[in-house]
């Protein structure tokens, strides 16, 4: 088991990819979005946050559902952070919205997908979210790796063929 927390990794990620647009979905107690802010905030990155309730962060937040959120947002995102609902319905519904405005070269990382004991499928932690990691396996479009990030793990999941080379190469077509 890894020591190093989720929203490290998570900010370490934001560290790399430089979102313009970076969008947390399920804020908690904000620890992640405040990580990758103040990551992100020397390049002037745009952070939105997503929750059911008042989280304890400032900035650009939405106290709504994922649901009621994807309603009304259609602007391209760089980076997506998905730790709402547990539910695997709830986070596949999260996922396939999500990719709708994920740019080319964007990643989304989902929170709970590698949980390391069975005590950890309680609705109040990883729930039955780790069941997505198979269906994104299997898709054709997308690439996913899972990192067994402390008890939780994690998983970044990007589209087949985005990085910089094949995109390069693509473009000089």
């Amino acid at each position: 088991m890894s020591k190093l927390h989720h929203s490290d990794f998570v900010a370490i990620l934001a560290h790399i990819y430089k979102p313009k647009v970076y969008l947390e979905l399920g804020l908690y107690t904000g620890e992640t979005f405040t990580k990758v802010k103040r990551t992100v905030s020397n390049i002037g990155s745009r952070c939105i946050g997503v929750d059911i309730k008042e989280p304890p962060v400032t900035g650009e937040i939405y106290v709504q559902t994922t649901d009621e959120f994807f309603e009304n947002f259609n602007e391209s995102v760089d980076m997506i952070f998905i730790d709402a609902d547990h539910r695997y319905e709830s986070v596949l519904k999260d996922l396939e919205n999500s990719l709708k405005i994920l740019n080319r070269r964007g990643c989304v990382v989902l929170h709970d997908t590698d949980p390391e004991n069975d005590s950890l499928f309680d609705p109040r932690y990883c729930g039955d979210s780790y069941k997505i990691v198979n269906d994104l396996e299997r898709r054709e479009d997308l690439n996913i790796t899972t990192f067994p990030i402390r008890e939780a793990g994690l998983s970044v999941v990007t589209w087949k063929n985005s990085t910089r080379t094949h995109l390069r190469k693509k473009d000089e077509r």
